[in-house]
């Protein structure tokens, strides 16, 4: 446990000194600290990307730095990291503490758009098209009687979203046969028609892209994609088929979706090798579909308000948005429960402004810039309380709850020691006025724990970011799952032998109420 603090303030450390450390002498120094650091950034893909400053490319330190601030002041939010790329450079980025570059991250619905790339390689390589048919790579899996809507389903169907099949987000929670269930599934319109967001389509294409390569859309991307983009710590969930979940799933760092944001502003060339075709980069990104709410869809990309821009876009604000005619691309990792995409007009109308195709001299506040620690809010209050005593050593046994944690034990005013609901246990270490990592046992806080084999691939542990204070007599606890999306806030009471507990998620509207009793 002490060595795992430690390395969790070495992080933290480095976070802090990374974020703005872009010359080349601090990005030793940072690499230096890393290879100390251990088994969290072994895998690490982190300073792959040149580095400058804003004014060397046109752009104004002043306004990276209010772009920064306006995302971590909008209500409700969480920002986990953030990085601003100009000319194929990263001109800015951010990883407020307790987050760090070296944590990957769950992406959602951005993880379609890595999709979309594979099926555009595919068809390169003739072993598919836009116009083959669902049906034909799942013959064994349709109905005995297929209808007319199901045999007119296309990939490109799949990819504009525009499949016909009645949407249902409650099938891949009750059903392990994800493609005969959704191939059996109502239709309610002709194929190419109608517009209906569905992550299973996206699964759909993730069975395909598996039929005709003979591989899982992970090992595929991984040799045409991954690989020569210098990526290797990546992950993507599997269905009970043991098909790439598609729409979502993928868990990745930061970074590396920033290369590849780059890769597509760069229309599929990289060090001079095109890795997606250069015109299915293009369509990607050309509105092939609108919502109804008048909003532009690619293949498996949304067009943005700015013009020409689109962008990859996960649920709870994860974005790769891609700039082509500023040359931009921006990265951010976040839960958000605010509505609208707010982060996007920040970029146009904050981080764009003074924009230009020169370079700027340098400027006194890139020094400023460099020097800026970020972190998220810690807890207010004080370090102990007058029933300290009567907790250390008592374990609590707790009654369902959506943290998944069966008991509780107070070791020291600064750790305690959780058993979830499978008899795992982890040590988890609380910061007073600062941040305390540890490895977790368990799975962490889930938006989406009804799906079958949520967190297939993925191995623990995970790690956990935490602090606590006292206020009249209430124990609080902000606890941040830093390599996925999730955090709580925990305000704990105690009476006698119970405990009551106030437990706040950032992706959920209300808080939940649980008990405890000492064992």
């Amino acid at each position: 446990m002490f060595f795992e603090i430690i390395v969790g303030k070495m992080l933290l450390g480095i976070s802090f000194f990374r974020t703005f450390a872009i010359g080349m002498y601090g990005r030793k120094i940072a690499f230096a600290l890393l290879l100390v650091a251990g088994s969290l950034t072994v895998n690490a893909q982190i300073d792959d990307l040149p580095r400058t400053s804003p004014e060397a490319v046109g752009m104004k330190s002043e306004q990276v730095s209010a772009f920064f601030d306006s995302l971590l002041a909008y209500p409700r939010t969480e920002i986990h990291s953030t990085i601003v790329m100009r000319h194929g450079r990263v001109v800015g980025e951010m990883y407020p503490a307790p987050f760090a570059p070296e944590f990957p991250h769950t992406q959602f619905s951005c993880s379609k758009t890595f999709v979309a790339a594979a099926v555009g390689i595919a068809i390169e390589e003739k072993l598919l098209s836009l116009d083959s048919r669902l049906v034909t790579f799942f013959p064994e899996q349709t109905p005995k009687i297929i209808s007319w809507q199901l045999a007119g389903v296309t990939v490109a169907d799949l990819l504009t979203m525009r499949s016909g099949f009645v949407v249902d987000t409650k099938m891949r929670n009750n059903s392990s046969q994800w493609i005969r269930d959704y191939m059996a599934h109502p239709m309610n319109a002709y194929p190419g028609k109608l517009f209906q967001y569905d992550s299973i389509d996206t699964y759909l294409l993730s069975a395909i892209v598996q039929k005709a390569t003979g591989k899982t859309l992970l090992d595929y991307l991984n040799e045409k994609l991954f690989r020569p983009l210098n990526i290797y710590n990546v992950k993507w969930e599997l269905s009970p088929e043991g098909i790439c979940t598609g729409g979502w799933g993928l868990y990745i760092q930061a970074e590396s979706l920033a290369k590849f944001g780059q890769l597509l502003l760069q229309r599929g060339r990289w060090h001079g090798h095109q890795l997606i075709p250069a015109n299915w980069v293009d369509d990607m990104m050309t509105l092939h579909a609108k919502n109804s709410k008048g909003e532009g869809y690619g293949y498996q990309m949304w067009m943005c308000d700015y013009p020409k821009a689109a962008c990859a876009n996960g649920v709870y604000g994860q974005y790769i948005v891609v700039v082509p005619t500023q040359d931009v691309v921006v990265v951010i990792n976040q839960c958000t429960l605010s509505a609208g995409k707010k982060e996007l007009a920040y970029i146009w109308n904050t981080l764009f402004k003074d924009m230009r195709n020169s370079s700027y001299n340098p400027s006194e506040s890139y020094a400023q810039l460099k020097q800026r620690v970020y972190s998220l809010p810690l807890l207010e209050g004080d370090s102990t309380t007058t029933q300290l005593n009567d907790m250390i050593g008592k374990t609590y046994q707790l009654s369902d709850n959506p943290l998944g944690w069966k008991n509780l034990r107070f070791h020291t005013v600064d750790s305690i020691e959780i058993a979830d609901t499978a008899g795992r246990k982890s040590m988890v270490a609380l910061g007073f006025q600062t941040w305390k990592t540890s490895p977790l046992n368990s799975y962490p806080l889930n938006a989406r724990y009804r799906v079958k084999n949520q967190f297939s691939t993925i191995n623990m542990p995970f790690h956990v970011s935490a602090c606590y204070a006292w206020r009249d007599e209430e124990l609080q606890m902000k606890i941040h799952y830093v390599d996925w999306m999730a955090s709580v806030l925990l305000k704990m009471n105690f009476e006698d032998d119970n405990i009551r507990i106030v437990a706040a998620e950032n992706y959920q509207q209300n808080p939940i109420t649980f008990q405890g009793k000492v064992l």
